[in-house]
């Protein structure tokens, strides 16, 4: 709406993002894999999205995330001698599952925790 109303070329950009977005997928597809292209397109913005709601450090965690899952996922996959693909999804999930459960905002422990803590406070106000 804001972009809209300030006579940014909404249509223009759209159409540009998805495109790029397109021809990246399909080369993606043909030399690393389905799972990784559509787990590195998914995971590291999902979880991201669970640490901030500021877009500018959204950005800035997925690209530090998808890039720390890259090169882990790499080392890993030497290590064990594994299939790469396989380990850096699999490191990104483990990413995933730790914001998951310990993002401030979303994050499952971290809520349990603050609940707890505000029924003792309420206990010892009593």
């Amino acid at each position: 709406m804001m972009a809209a109303a300030t006579e940014i070329p909404v249509a223009l950009f759209h159409y540009l993002l998805m495109g790029l977005v397109s021809v990246t997928t399909v080369a993606s597809f043909e030399s690393v894999g389905a799972i990784l292209v559509v787990g590195m397109l998914v995971v590291p913005p999902a979880a991201a999205y669970l640490l901030t709601e500021r877009l500018s450090r959204m950005l800035l965690y997925s690209v530090a995330i998808g890039s720390l899952c890259s090169v882990l996922g790499y080392y890993t996959a030497h290590l064990l001698d594994a299939s790469i693909a396989g380990c850096m999804i699999s490191v990104a999930g483990c990413f995933f599952i730790a914001a998951f459960l310990f993002s401030p905002a979303h994050g499952i422990i971290w809520r349990r925790w603050k609940q707890r803590r505000m029924i003792r406070e309420a206990a010892a106000d009593n």
